[in-house]
């Protein structure tokens, strides 16, 4: 019974940081740039920003990591490319678009944290190892090591290059040059393809890394994906038609000696 209050209140917890952490979202990079640039009116705007909100809402209930950071983050850019002079650079300034920044990382952090953490059950008893006084191996340092430059990098990478596409002089003179009243769109679009581009990176190359490090025992591995694929097919492997045969020929040989002595 205590187990179960703990899980729940875990849950609980759980959803309420991801709620206000994506409603923080939600009205930093939807609705205060909305009413900035005078674009929340009319029926089909106010559903386009509502949209977000409904979507965490509907993650929320469903308690699903699939649309709380995969169709919410989808959906926030909805109005956004329906009005993309809400991500003009005249928006979001250095100091502000490095707020909504860090407010985003703490979401994407605490729903992917909170969601997936739970709490093991206290153990009945507890017993030391002699191992555990060593310390570490340094493999797993070195992997540990690894995991945080990784992570550190998932953090800087996709920042530097956002601020990078709205922020840099140089590409913003080069829009207005090529593309001259449609600045805030292009930057839009720029903003949309670095996204594109760092998930296409963080997909192949960090979680390429990381990948061989997830997969466990190789060989326990490889034999239960053996156990599922003859599972699948429904029929016992040739070695189960070897062992039958050979005790029915031992039960076969057994009573033939019986009737012999007899």
């Amino acid at each position: 019974m205590a187990a179960l209050t703990t899980e729940r209140r875990w849950k609980t917890f759980a959803d309420v940081v991801a709620f206000a952490l994506g409603t923080n979202v939600w009205i930093s990079t939807v609705i205060l740039p909305a009413i900035f640039v005078g674009v929340l009116h009319g029926a089909s705007q106010i559903a386009a920003a509502a949209l977000p909100f409904v979507v965490l809402l509907l993650g929320l209930a469903r308690r699903s990591e699939a649309v709380l950071l995969g169709l919410f983050p989808a959906a926030v850019l909805v109005p956004i490319a329906l009005q993309p002079q809400m991500a003009s650079s005249y928006v979001y300034g250095p100091i502000r678009f490095t707020v909504v920044a860090l407010g985003v990382l703490a979401y994407l952090f605490g729903v992917s944290f909170f969601t997936t953490w739970h709490e093991p059950p206290a153990p009945r008893s507890v017993r030391g190892l002699s191992s555990a006084q060593l310390g570490p191996a340094e493999r797993w340092q070195r992997r540990e090591r690894v995991y945080w430059m990784l992570t550190a990098m998932s953090l800087v990478i996709p920042t530097v290059l956002l601020a990078w596409v709205n922020f840099d002089t140089a590409i913003e003179d080069y829009l207005g040059e090529m593309y001259p009243g449609r600045v805030a769109l292009m930057t839009t679009a720029l903003t949309v393809g670095a996204i594109v581009l760092w998930l296409g990176i963080y997909h192949y190359a960090l979680l390429g890394v990381l990948r061989p490090h997830r997969t466990g025992d190789r060989d326990l591995v490889a034999r239960l994906g053996q156990a599922r694929s003859d599972a699948k097919i429904g029929k016992p492997r040739p070695r189960f038609y070897v062992s039958v045969a050979l005790a029915l020929a031992a039960m076969a040989t057994l009573i033939l000696l019986r009737h012999l002595k007899g």
